[in-house]
């Protein structure tokens, strides 16, 4: 009597789906019944023992079970998922990515498989791994010698096997190398337990180069001595449906808040902030971390942009001691490697520098608020170094306060005596609900979720780049735009050409589509007119003529105003009672289409405009909820 596995169990090992994995295969001849050249008869079992008794021809016996014997070890491997949780990717360069994922047990052997074909055919590896239980079984996987400027798509390898598990596939775009234009997206303060995770899926949708997460990963508020409670809030997000989807899609640039740090408002005394630092650099897909301290902070250049982003809570002091020279939010170490990092980038003639300030700049000093506010004298110091070292060219993407803002360095400049404006771009909130702090801001804070950011660079090699900020709330487009030029000499009013082959444009085209929502709601246009002598803009808000395209839920009467600072400059709620002729030629100048008739309600506006930084708002007439567009143009 020949003792083997039961048929049946055989089979449920082969056909049941893991967690992670599509459902196993049989091999050819195993359907429902058993094999069609055997009968199955049991015998007596001990207990938890499957004892089959096979009758048939010897050679057909011989040939089942060699075929058994073949396929019950790859089937094993391929449905006994090996993954705790999702990979995602970082450290993206122009020739190489790191890729992390957490595998279920110590000792196994894993590598990175990258091709430019998502059937990972040819795959070029990285160098091996080995899971350890000390680093809670996370691998690191950095694959080098890219190309630049490619999309790669990677796999995960665990014992030889290429994994086919989603959570172990993903893609990521290597970095240009050089002037390019690029897409990134950025946003804050989501949680992996709220219900509305659109937000993950528009940004997924959106194929940005990068997204940069601001802090907030998740809301777990974990403060211990033990590194395997914070692993298990990665594990939390990365497992997450929405969430794990774009990490896998989208390569990320993450700098922790509070919540993802130790707690609400939580400083460096805490007493989870070595096991905090331990994970990050363990589970992040993390650029190359340099700065003396202990801190996080890192820094990396995508074409010809510098990103720095700084770690606010792992050596900040607690922001309700009184205010001193040596109250510190970035710590000394972290603050002398910050303002290094800006002398390089300006040495090296970075036209835009970016720093990722993962709390708001904006606010009055006030001992105990968690913003710059409550760091007042540090942050006196840094802008006082920005202005007196001629950085010129420095914006901030900033997180934590649950809103769509924009400042346009009118309410940003800390120096003493000015000196520092800086435009500043906040983008919240993911999942969470509205709030605002600091300000006041540009245009916002305009609160609520899901919302995030978009940062359009384009970049012709010229010494200027030109730069949009399109702040969008899901389901309603986009609400808040700015557009903004930089090069080394200045982000203002006087930065001269934008471009490249002597083109004199102070102003790339600007459009926005948006959804108003209520009476109150606005959509936002920021613009800078660059340069010093006037231009000519021709500024658009279409309602009724969109219905020509398919929109069915225009807004009937739109109405658009241009603002300097506080002061109206011109509105329009009817272009039909403007210069038709005049109007009807800038369109045709800028290659806009025509409006539907002088009577359709579209609001229009042709102005000549001194160099300098505008808002036009546009509106509904009567609070009618519904779709608009609104466009501006500089006009040749």
């Amino acid at each position: 009597m020949l003792q083997i596995d039961s048929y049946a169990a055989v089979r449920r090992r082969l056909a049941s789906p893991s967690r992670n994995n599509a459902v196993g295969h049989l091999p050819v001849g195993m359907e429902a019944d058993g094999p069609p050249s055997f009968r199955l008869a049991s015998t007596a079992m001990r207990p938890n023992e499957d004892k089959v008794v096979i009758l048939g021809a010897p050679h057909q016996l011989v040939v089942w079970l060699v075929a058994l014997a073949a396929i019950v070890p790859v089937a094993r491997a391929q449905t006994e998922s090996p993954f705790l949780s999702g990979a995602w990717s970082g450290n993206v360069t122009s020739t190489g990515a790191t890729v992390c994922i957490r595998l279920n047990a110590s000792g196994l052997r894993a590598r990175l498989g990258v091709s430019t074909d998502d059937r990972l055919t040819p795959v070029v590896f990285s160098s091996a791994q080995t899971s350890a239980a000390t680093s809670g079984n996370i691998v690191s996987l950095d694959v080098a010698s890219l190309l630049p400027n490619t999309d790669y798509y990677y796999g995960v390898e665990v014992a030889g096997v290429m994994r086919t598990e989603p959570i172990s596939r993903g893609r990521f775009r290597t970095f240009p190398q050089g002037a390019a234009s690029f897409k990134l997206a950025f946003a804050s303060c989501g949680d992996f337990r709220d219900p509305d995770q659109r937000a993950y899926d528009a940004i997924l949708a959106e194929q940005p180069l990068l997204f940069v997460h601001t802090g907030d990963f998740h809301y777990s508020d974990t403060n211990t001595t033990i590194a395997e409670d914070y692993r298990r809030n990665f594990d939390g997000v990365l497992n997450h449906p929405n969430q794990g989807a774009l990490y896998r899609g989208v390569p990320i640039a993450y700098m922790w808040d509070d919540h993802d740090f130790a707690g609400d408002n939580a400083n460096g005394d805490v007493v989870g902030t070595a096991a905090a630092r331990a994970s990050y650099r363990e589970y992040v897909p993390h650029y190359p971390i340099n700065v003396a301290g202990g801190t996080v902070a890192q820094a990396f250049t995508v074409g010809r942009v510098r990103i720095i982003m700084t770690d606010l809570r792992s050596a900040s002091n607690d922001a309700t001691l009184p205010e001193s020279t040596t109250k510190t939010r970035m710590g000394v170490a972290q603050k002398a490697w910050f303002k290094q990092e800006l002398i390089g980038a300006r040495d090296a003639g970075f036209p835009l520098v970016v720093w990722v300030c993962t709390d708001p700049w904006i606010d009055q000093a006030r001992v105990g608020v968690d913003t710059w506010g409550g760091h007042a004298t540090e942050r006196t110091e840094i802008a006082n170094f920005i202005k007196n070292n001629g950085i010129k060219n420095l914006i901030i993407l900033s997180g934590d306060m649950h809103a769509l803002a924009y400042d346009d360095g009118t309410h940003s400049d800390y120096a003493t005596g000015g000196g520092a404006p800086l435009v500043v771009l906040h983008a919240a909130a993911l999942t969470r609900e509205g709030n605002t702090k600091g300000g006041p801001y540009t245009a916002g804070p305009l609160q609520g979720s899901p919302q995030y950011g978009l940062l359009e660079v384009t970049d012709r090699g010229g010494a200027t780049v030109q730069c949009t900020f399109t702040g969008k709330r899901v389901g309603e487009g986009a609400k808040l735009v700015f557009q903004f030029s930089a090069s080394a000499a200045a982000i203002d009013t006087n930065i001269g050409p934008v471009g490249s082959g002597g083109t004199d444009r102070a102003l790339v085209n600007l459009a926005a589509r948006g959804r108003i929502t209520s009476a109150t709601d606005v959509l936002i246009a920021g613009f800078v007119i660059a340069g010093r002598p006037p231009r000519s803009i021709l500024l658009r808000g279409i309602g009724p003529s969109l219905g020509a395209f398919g929109v069915t839920d225009a807004i009937p009467r739109p109405e658009i105003t241009l603002f300097r600072g506080s002061t109206v400059i011109a509105s329009n709620s009817d272009w039909g009672i403007a210069d038709l002729g005049r109007l009807n030629a800038a369109f045709d100048r800028v290659g806009a289409f025509r409006l539907a008739s002088s009577t359709s309600r579209d609001a229009a506006l042709l102005l000549t405009l001194e160099p300098g930084a505008y808002t036009l708002q546009a509106s509904s007439i009567g609070g009618i909820t519904g779709s608009l567009l609104v466009e501006v143009f500089e006009v040749p």
